[in-house]
């Protein structure tokens, strides 16, 4: 699974995802830009979290999320991330169910 932002970085991350796990584990790819609201990043990252914890992985895996990608001038992170956690407040115990790992990576002039 991953979360993504930004067009460049999200090309690496999906190539390094298949080159690590395969291709067949990529369950899920998603990007947003374009400056979106603390509203908007929350529901998408809702959406996310939501498939990502109906089931448990049938190999008994872990599952991963990504939050990634380089910053560009007009994105907010403290709304994006604002969203985020907000969603990570929700689906907290279910993360916790289904074994939800998170890596971030962020950059850029806003980080």
């Amino acid at each position: 699974w991953t979360m993504v932002a930004g067009g460049g970085a999200s090309v690496v991350y999906a190539d390094t995802i298949a080159d690590l796990a395969g291709i067949e584990d990529l369950a899920n790819y998603g990007e947003y830009s374009g400056g979106p609201t603390t509203s908007e990043t929350k529901f998408y990252a809702e959406t996310i979290l939501d498939l990502m914890t109906r089931d448990k992985d049938l190999k008994g895996r872990d599952k991963v999320l990504i939050i990634g990608g380089a910053i560009a001038n007009f994105t907010d992170v403290a709304k994006t991330f604002t969203g985020i956690i907000q969603a990570f407040e929700l689906y907290a115990d279910k993360m916790k169910q289904v074994g939800i790992k998170i890596y971030v990576r962020r950059g850029g002039p806003n980080y």
